[in-house]
């Protein structure tokens, strides 16, 4: 996503979507959920990190193409703090889907 934050905020400013967008887009972009498949590297998640808060990071495997301890390893090399970790490997997602905590 932070990507295609350029192509986004062009669009937000369009008059159609502008309506759709009560509030501002980064507001809106910060409320979803991101998991770390695919993407569990510095540069992405450095990169991820500038536009939305750790709260709204997810562990995501990206199985079968990476082990899941492989995934845990990078996520360690990406600058979390142990809590931003705890979040992003349980509490993040226990937020987003409560009857997990049985």
């Amino acid at each position: 996503m932070p990507f295609l934050i350029a192509r986004f905020e062009d669009a937000a400013e369009e008059p159609e979507t502008a309506k759709r967008l009560p509030n501002v887009l980064m507001y809106e972009l910060q409320r979803f959920f991101y998991d770390t498949a695919q993407s569990a590297h510095p540069v992405t998640i450095t990169t991820l990190a500038k536009v939305i808060p750790s709260t709204q990071v997810v562990f995501g495997t990206d199985f079968p193409f990476r082990e899941g301890a492989q995934q845990v390893s990078s996520l360690s090399n990406c600058g979390f703090s142990a809590q931003e970790m705890l979040g992003i490997e349980r509490e993040n997602v226990l937020r987003l889907i409560p009857r997990l905590k049985a």
